[in-house]
């Protein structure tokens, strides 16, 4: 019986798929910061369109760029409020990553995000913890069915556009858009993160309509945004307070230092 199990063991061994034998990482890769950053007060909306799939994958060749903030939330599949301990130049520093991935086989966005956790560590000198806390947060719930937030199909390609309506009106329509971006973005207008629970899991698309006037401050802005999410696409935002899984960081240190 022993030596049938060691037996299996060894064939099991020699079966496993070369992503599980190794440590996995980039075959080579290059990340170079970039000279435009982002304004401290300006909106990192570049989630927009991927869909929960940030990596653009050819082939075996894989690019990325962004923030570290964003570098974070691709590498480890979380939203940005799940990141604790950033540093400051988390949000407004751009790198762009180009790298190669080992093999002949285009690599699953998941094995990517494994290779890009091997590079910060290397590049960045990362080292995190998880942890999880429990927090505010508001429940996106859909309460009705209107024509503005419908259904998309599934081969409707992606688009988003803001233009100015009569009437100090902001409109804001999509197509083909994923509901975690969707939900990403709501976030972005939210003073605290926003998880949805409407059910809805293929694109979407949606029209509503954003009162905007001159003088207007950034919180006023937000209200709006958040009003007109409610009252136009039969959404809820319910206040609750949920357990969430964090990435803490320890140490890390900006590219340049290395």
């Amino acid at each position: 019986m022993l030596l049938g199990c060691r037996t299996f063991l060894v064939f099991a061994t020699l079966t496993l798929p070369v992503w599980a034998q190794s440590k996995v990482e980039f075959e080579v890769a290059s990340v170079k910061q970039l000279d435009k950053s982002l304004d401290a007060k300006q909106q990192d909306l570049s989630f927009l369109g991927t869909g929960g799939k940030p990596f653009k994958i050819v082939g075996t060749r894989v690019t990325l760029t962004g923030t570290f903030k964003v570098f974070m939330t691709a590498a480890y599949g979380v939203k940005d409020y799940q990141l604790a301990g950033l540093p400051s130049w988390a949000g407004t520093l751009r790198f762009t990553m180009t790298a190669e991935a080992p093999g002949d086989q285009q690599p699953t966005q998941e094995q990517v995000q494994a290779m890009l956790q091997s590079l910060l560590v290397d590049r960045f000198q990362l080292k995190i913890h998880r942890d999880s806390k429990e927090m505010p947060v508001y429940h996106l719930l859909q309460v009705k069915q209107v024509g503005t937030f419908k259904n998309a199909a599934a081969t409707e390609p992606f688009s988003w556009k803001l233009s100015q309506e009569p009437g100090g009106m902001l409109r804001s329509k999509a197509t083909g858009e994923s509901i975690s971006d969707f939900v990403q973005l709501v976030g972005v207008s939210s003073d605290r993160p926003v998880i949805d629970k409407t059910g809805i899991t293929g694109p979407i698309d949606y029209d509503i309509l954003i009162y905007q006037k001159e003088g207007m401050t950034p919180d006023d802005v937000s209200h709006a945004i958040i009003d007109a999410v409610k009252d136009q696409l039969g959404l809820k935002m319910e206040a609750a307070r949920d357990r969430v899984d964090m990435i803490v960081i320890d140490h890390v240190e900006s590219l340049s230092a290395n």
